[in-house]
């Protein structure tokens, strides 16, 4: 039977200081204070507690440790109304937690990737856990800054391809130890988010996209055939309620939850929550994957429920409607088994209304897929919810392929419908004709991407995308991305230098990560060598599975390409692929451009002055810089007729204007898009 620890605090200002480390962390002062104090004593007298019942500190004596935060995104004065929020790990747990584990550890590593478009060195910064991880004398490791490692998971339901960074190894292989110490909140995409969802934090980029849709229960779990936590130690002391990964709310729950075995303290914790485990698909999931202790768990300690408000995560929940009224949402996904019947037999023409209006046929559609596309889209919506902003005009948002019941509710209609929150049935064409600008959510939704003003591809989406969309639909600005961002500047440079670690490693031929997932596939049907893999300990149940290095200089070329244009899309929304070369060769035209005329600019105003000499000077200098572009004439001839334009004088006349940027690069396949 399972130990799970539960150690309550007393009352105190918790909340203050729940989200980052002061600028005095680490002094005397800092020290004294009573949270922090009350903070390590519960920490340290669960984890205590929890070594003496089951041994779980002798299991890590003199192994390197993996310590794994939630930092998915801190929020804090990024432009929400309220200044911080109780996102992710308190970093005095944090801090608590490696100073335990530090008389135990041969080392310590800090390890967390936050999602694309919120680089984890930002997440690390704003929190105060690189200053943390300096203090403490631990490595800290950005997931997507890291080399990885692949593995196959033979008995995967999904996730039989996986890749880690290299400071996971020695966990995974047994040689050394990885320790959870997720958040206590509610979670958008599986009810909850605890011990082992925190474990999606250790993907790549496009690795968590992949099978992120109504299979992210089950790609969770394959995680556990992987890595399992040797102790997972949650973080309530100010729980979060709300529609996280958006901001959510705090709650007063005073608690510290350890145990050993990562399924059952994430049970125990879930109660406490006040919801029903049996309720939770992640915890339905792991039993019938026989990762559940048979015997079930011991409490120890006060688990008394501090009830929490459940994510609401309908895009028609009356929530929803109330904030965003100027918002149609239409359903088209397939319905789960037993749904399709009950919903076909309501025969509601289109644009006609039942009697009783319900959204019941729009959340049965939507239930399909929680873990994708709605999901992410109701993380845009909570978004702007926190940023105070609304829809200032009709807008329409669908999402799936179109429902095969045709316009009388019959069973194998000819034409798709989709369903809005009002039990109305729109078709093709009823949409197409909707006054007011329109998006297609997911790759699934291809179908409406010609009569709508946007279409985001992907399976699930870019995951900041349906936000940056929503605030296109509704005609306001992301505040997330504007002035009311105190740390728009520090976003920016972190997200270059990140971009600079990885174009590193995939200069040096390393492969980060998968392809994107626009689509959704199969799960990976054979790994190395069709199965016959090195594994990497006796019993194993995983395989290594060697990436190959990247030979191929347009292969290079065509992932480095990708990075800048996948990183440019979580921001815009859509996917171009070549943008941001396109861009890059728009700033570096418009420098040439000024470079070019304004010697002849400033030639005329120096010979208008009546300083002759000084025009002449800025005269022979534009005239110098007019004979180089004359020279690259002939280049941007040949490029634009390699690219098949019909009109090449015109590249030709550019390039004269503003010269190289006009032509260099011009037809390269990154311009064009292919899926």
């Amino acid at each position: 039977m399972s130990v799970v620890v539960f150690e309550r605090l007393a009352p105190g200002a918790y909340e203050e200081g729940c989200v980052y480390l002061p600028p005095d962390y680490g002094s005397v002062a800092w020290e004294r204070r009573p949270e922090v104090a009350a903070i390590r004593r519960a920490v340290f007298a669960a984890l205590d507690r929890l070594d003496a019942e089951t041994g779980a500190g002798d299991r890590l004596r003199d192994r390197p440790v993996v310590v794994k935060p939630n930092l998915v995104l801190v929020y804090r004065d990024i432009g929400t109304e309220r200044s911080a929020y109780p996102e992710t790990t308190d970093p005095r747990v944090l801090d608590a937690v490696v100073l335990w584990l530090r008389e135990r550890a041969s080392s310590l590593t800090i390890l967390e990737g936050s999602g694309r478009g919120a680089p984890t060195r930002t997440a690390f910064r704003l929190s105060g856990v690189d200053r943390l991880a300096r203090h403490r004398g631990c490595e800290l490791v950005a997931v997507e800054e890291s080399p990885m490692v692949r593995y196959y998971l033979p008995g995967a339901r999904v996730q039989r391809e996986i890749l880690v960074p290299e400071a996971l190894v020695p966990a995974v292989e047994g040689r050394g130890a990885y320790v959870s110490v997720p958040k206590l909140k509610t979670n958008l995409y599986t009810g909850v988010t605890l011990g082992f969802k925190n474990a999606m934090g250790l993907l790549p980029y496009n690795l968590r996209q992949r099978d992120h849709d109504a299979s992210i229960e089950d790609k969770l779990v394959d995680i556990l055939r992987l890595i399992k936590p040797s102790i997972t130690l949650i973080d309530g002391v100010v729980g979060g309620e709300g529609e996280c990964p958006a901001p959510v709310f705090p709650v007063d729950s005073r608690a510290i939850v350890a145990g050993g075995h990562a399924v059952e303290t994430d049970r125990a914790a879930t109660a406490f929550m006040g919801f029903d485990p049996a309720e939770i698909g992640l915890m339905r999931k792991a039993d019938e994957a026989g990762f559940g202790d048979p015997d079930g768990a011991r409490i120890l300690g006060d688990a008394t429920p501090v009830r929490f408000r459940p994510a609401d995560r309908s895009l028609v929940s009356p929530r929803v409607r109330a904030l965003f009224p100027e918002l149609t949402v239409l359903y088209g996904l397939p319905f789960a088994e037993g749904a399709r019947a009950a919903v076909a037999a309501d025969p509601i023409a289109p644009g006609a209304t039942s009697a009783s209006p319900s959204a019941e046929p729009a959340r049965r559609s939507e239930a399909s897929c929680l873990g994708g596309c709605v999901a992410s889209t109701r993380f845009g919506l909570a978004m702007m919810e926190a940023e105070g902003a609304r829809f200032k005009r009709p807008a329409l948002l669908a999402i799936g392929p179109g429902l095969a019941l045709g316009a009388s509710g019959n069973e194998g209609g000819a034409e798709p419908i989709w369903l809005d929150a009002e039990g109305r049935r729109w078709t093709a064409a009823d949409i197409a004709g909707f006054k007011g600008p329109k998006a297609a959510m997911g790759s699934c939704t291809r179908p409406l991407a010609g009569a709508s003003d946007y279409f985001v591809e992907g399976c699930m989406p870019l995951a900041n995308a349906p936000h940056a969309i929503l605030h296109r639909l509704s005609g306001t600005s992301c505040a997330v991305l504007g002035a009311r961002n105190r740390r728009l500047a520090g976003l920016l440079v972190d997200t270059l230098r990140c971009r600079a670690a990885r174009r590193r490693l995939i200069k040096a031929g390393l492969r980060i990560d998968v392809a994107y997932p626009w689509e959704k596939k199969a799960a990976v049907e054979r790994g190395p060598e069709g199965n016959d893999g090195a594994r990497p300990g006796p019993g194993s149940s995983l395989l290594r599975w060697p990436l190959e290095p990247i030979r191929d200089p347009a292969e290079r070329r065509g992932l480095l390409a990708a990075e800048d244009d996948l990183a440019l899309a979580s921001m815009s929304g859509v996917y171009k692929r070549g943008e941001a070369s396109r861009l890059a060769r728009a700033a570096a035209g418009v420098l040439t451009g000024l470079a070019t005329w304004l010697p002849l600019a400033a030639s005329a105003m120096a010979s208008a002055a009546g300083r002759q000499a000084a025009s002449a000077a800025w005269l022979c200098v534009w005239l110098g810089v007019m004979a180089l572009h004359l020279a690259e004439s002939a280049l941007a001839l040949r490029a634009a007729r390699k690219a098949g334009d019909a009109r090449p004088w015109r590249r030709v006349a550019l390039t004269l204007a503003i010269g190289f940027p006009a032509w260099v690069g011009h037809g390269d396949a990154a311009d064009r898009r292919e899926d």
